[in-house]
């Protein structure tokens, strides 16, 4: 993974850091109860991101049990988690019939940093919506590099998805990792079929969660959208 997760009790002097990430910048650090939590990330991460990274994977109880155990399982957990929830060698084809919000990987550049976005893409949100977590189904396959819009909407054709994200260079590369939204809705029901917008991490769970249910529309994100055509929230 490109970031670390460090924790020890705040009543103690910060621990040392093991070698492999003794040189790796510090991106975040806060106290939670008893605990305080460390991000060390070579890629940049806002404060936003990094507390949406420890509120998917940490618990600040662990009464009874020692610190670095606690660290050690929770870093360990995610990774799996993490791991398992990319969907390395997923076939995209597998997927289009099913109801599900997919997360297509397009640029094979940067292992590191697609772990990072699909981290982020799928944190809970923070504050009062820390309840709501975008539930993506990642495609990692290298079949789908270089995607095209175009290519996407022909392999779905007349099927009943209606939207798709996509990981694609500009995703992987640029420091807001902005994500590409795509409607792949049919145009006899409302759609602007192709038509995209890029959205935030912070912000997959309101998009997804509101277009899985049909509680708002394609559009309705695509018009909030910044000048830049970035998605950031409803001013």
């Amino acid at each position: 993974m490109s970031f670390t997760l460090r924790q020890w009790p705040a009543d103690t002097s910060e621990p040392e850091p093991e070698p492999p990430v003794r040189n790796t910048p510090v991106a975040h650090r806060e106290s939670i109860g008893p605990w305080v939590f460390e991000i060390r990330s070579a890629v940049p991460l806002s404060p936003v991101d990094c507390q949406r990274i420890i509120a998917s994977i940490v618990s600040p109880d662990g009464a009874g049990r020692h610190h670095g155990d606690i660290a050690a399982d929770a870093a360990a957990r995610a990774a799996a988690e993490l791991t398992e929830a990319l969907g390395t060698g997923r076939n995209l084809d597998d997927y289009l019939e099913e109801d599900a919000s997919l997360f297509i990987r397009t640029d094979f550049g940067d292992d590191d940093a697609w772990r990072v976005v699909a981290a982020l893409a799928m944190a809970p949100g923070v504050g009062g919506d820390a309840e709501f977590v975008a539930t993506l189904t990642c495609i990692d396959n290298p079949e789908n590099d270089g995607l095209s819009i175009d290519a996407l909407l022909g392999k779905i054709g007349a099927r009943p998805t209606f939207y798709a994200f996509l990981a694609d260079t500009v995703t992987l590369t640029d420091p807001e990792h902005p994500i590409l939204a795509v409607d792949t809705g049919p145009e006899e029901t409302g759609h602007e079929r192709g038509r995209t917008l890029r959205v935030l991490p912070s912000e997959m769970p309101a998009i997804e969660n509101n277009l899985s249910i049909s509680n708002m529309d394609f559009w309705e994100f695509a018009d909030a959208a910044g000048p830049d055509g970035v998605f950031r929230g409803f001013a």
